[in-house]
């Protein structure tokens, strides 16, 4: 039987006078990191990418925070953990870059893709992870500092104090796979003109025409906001929690899932 899982989520935060994440400046010396990885085999193979980011305006520096007096930081987090456990076809295409400069609306800092295809020999299957995470905290400064735009401080002459924090990622593990995923996230910018975001998307299809993926997939998400206001931006004003999470067993002619966070004074 034919199965068929589409879902889409969207997480756009705006609510009243609560003003969201208004990300982080760069330091003054940037860097990029880039790898492409291409496999065609008959064989076993393992692929792993991590990188974990702190960034933080705290006049300390990292090593004074937890004790955020005045400032912001952000951490953000990308993993991708894929293996086989035994002999199968293998095509495998994976881009990841890393930008440390400010981004702007359709840029990013983090952006990975990632194409699978796997046929296991004698019952081998391949598993595959992938999670992206952004978090950031900020005191409450005069909005003058951080967006360009000149109306906004007549919605409110202080940006609020903040804590949120999203993270998405989906799981396979198939004897047939064929598999896409995509994680992009944006924290560092040069005015908070521009959101926050994080995205993961995966999409699971047949190999070939009546030849579905075999096997399990999941995805997730989960998103925790704390806000304060304009008319009391170090009071928490609003707090936010969701989570879902979706999974499928058997022949998967479909899944696909879609998550999105945004959060920002201007969206």
């Amino acid at each position: 039987m034919k199965k068929l899982a589409v879902v889409f989520i969207a997480m756009a935060l705006f609510v009243g006078f609560a003003m969201a994440d208004r990300a982080i400046d760069p330091v003054p010396e940037t860097q990029g990191i880039v790898t492409s990885t291409t496999i065609d085999a008959v064989g076993n193979f393992a692929s792993t990418s991590e990188i974990q980011w702190r960034i933080t305006t705290e006049a300390a520096g990292l090593p004074g925070v937890p004790a955020l007096d005045d400032g912001a930081i952000y951490e953000s987090v990308y993993t991708e953990d894929t293996a086989s456990n035994g002999i199968g076809l293998i095509l495998y295409d994976k881009e990841l870059d890393v930008e440390t400069s400010a981004q702007i609306s359709g840029q990013w800092n983090i952006e990975a893709v990632k194409e699978l295809a796997f046929v296991g020999i004698d019952g081998a299957r391949v598993t595959s992870s992938d999670v992206i995470f952004v978090d950031g905290a900020a005191t409450s400064d005069a909005t003058t500092d951080f967006v360009i735009c000149p109306f906004a401080a007549d919605v409110t002459e202080t940006f609020p104090a903040f804590c949120n924090r999203a993270e998405a990622g989906s799981t396979i593990d198939m004897t047939v796979a064929n598999v896409r995923t995509t994680s992009t996230d944006r924290f560092v910018e040069s005015s908070a003109d521009h959101p926050v975001e994080l995205n993961h998307d995966i999409l699971v299809t047949e190999l070939i025409e009546d030849l579905p993926s075999m096997g399990t997939a999941s995805a997730y998400m989960e998103v925790l906001i704390q806000e304060g206001s304009g008319a009391s931006p170090d009071n928490l004003m609003e707090r936010i929690e969701f989570t879902e999470e979706t999974t499928i067993t058997g022949d998967i002619t479909t899944f696909e899932k879609l998550m999105h966070y945004e959060s920002g004074m201007v969206r």
